[in-house]
């Protein structure tokens, strides 16, 4: 079951200069931004549309009706708030999907996830049935099943570790071949080589970048050297890669080019990020930096680039589990107060 390409989308090109046209969608969509908004859910929805020809006023009106209508249509309990509506609306637009279908769907897939047993997930339910539409069109059964089945054996393996908010990892997973727990012991092979062989940090973060790292499909010492070899580079250059970097090394992992020439493209986009948009952090600029740059170098590889839609959903759930902790962390406040 392998990703669908990309390459028949009427909508889909790779743009000569991905900085200018990420700065050329960034500037519509936040002309547009609400105060309740922020500006990392914009930085995302101008990634998303970045392979979408189009006049980017004309995308980002669309963006915006398109998130209006699932505002509407989902309502507050869906755990979707403003920010992540926005990137799941730009996903619709970039897939000229109606937002409206997308609920219907959302709500029939989301039956067959309570028959099948799996716990409710919120926003990451959301999310994974985002994933399992761009894998498959229509969503069977089956894939749930396999979902639930592959979400058990990561759990097998960290049970402390895995929970709802792995559900878009797990909807990546559906489309690998192999049985499930077979999938669950290869990630976590990886999991393991990463903290052994590279000395990553555990945790959710690492867990992440070794489900993105099993797609390549190759044994945990290759892909694990693959990284480790990206990640030497790009601290040889000055980048300090924390652990919420970990997915950006991973997604990279996949470029079949020389870890010096990836991280030199990186570097250079994330200057040029820098230099126009000053208030952005060296963290967030070596993100945006590392989406640009796989846009650049992977060019019109269909698999490559359904890779890096599945990556960008994973960005939407970091944006979502950062935004969670802000308001818990408000709410302890205002309750110490």
């Amino acid at each position: 079951m392998p990703f669908r390409s990309l390459d028949g989308d009427s909508g889909f090109v790779v743009p000569a200069d991905p900085l200018a046209r990420f700065d050329e969608l960034l500037t519509a969509l936040d002309a547009g931004r609400g105060w309740m908004q922020d500006k990392a859910a914009i930085r995302l929805a101008a990634i998303t549309l970045l392979v979408t020809s189009g006049d980017a006023g004309r995308l980002a009106a669309s963006t915006r009706t398109a998130s209006a209508v699932l505002g509407e249509r989902l309502g507050w309990a869906s755990g979707v708030d403003e920010s992540v509506r926005l990137v799941i609306a730009a996903q619709l637009v970039k897939a000229d999907e109606s937002p409206d279908e997308f609920v219907d769907d959302l709500e029939r897939v989301r039956g067959m996830f309570r028959a099948d047993g799996l716990r409710r997930g919120g926003v990451y339910e959301v999310l994974a049935v985002l994933i399992l539409r761009r894998l498959f069109g229509t969503i069977e059964p089956a894939h749930v099943e396999r979902l639930h089945a592959i979400y058990d054996a990561m759990k097998a393996h960290h049970w402390w570790l895995t929970g709802p908010d792995d559900f878009p990892a797990c909807a990546m997973l559906v489309a690998r071949p192999g049985e499930p727990a077979a999938i669950g012991a290869g990630t976590d092979a990886i999991y393991a080589a990463l903290h052994q062989q590279a000395g990553l940090s555990r945790g959710d973060p690492l867990q992440t970048a070794a489900n993105i790292l099993y797609l390549a499909g190759v044994e945990a010492p290759l892909i694990v050297e693959r990284f480790s070899g990206l990640l030497a580079a790009f601290r040889a250059a000055g980048a300090k890669i924390k652990t919420g970097e970990y997915d950006e090394v991973a997604i990279l992992s996949f470029v079949a080019q020389p870890a010096a020439n990836i991280v030199a493209t990186v570097r250079e986009l994330q200057a040029g990020l820098r230099a126009r948009l000053k208030w952005l952090s060296e963290g967030d600029a070596l993100s945006l930096g590392a989406g640009l740059a796989f846009v650049r170098l992977v060019g019109a590889s269909g698999e490559l680039g359904a890779l890096a839609d599945a990556k960008l959903l994973l960005d939407m759930q970091t944006l979502v589990t950062a935004r969670q902790a802000a308001s818990t962390a408000a709410l302890s406040a205002s309750t110490v107060n």
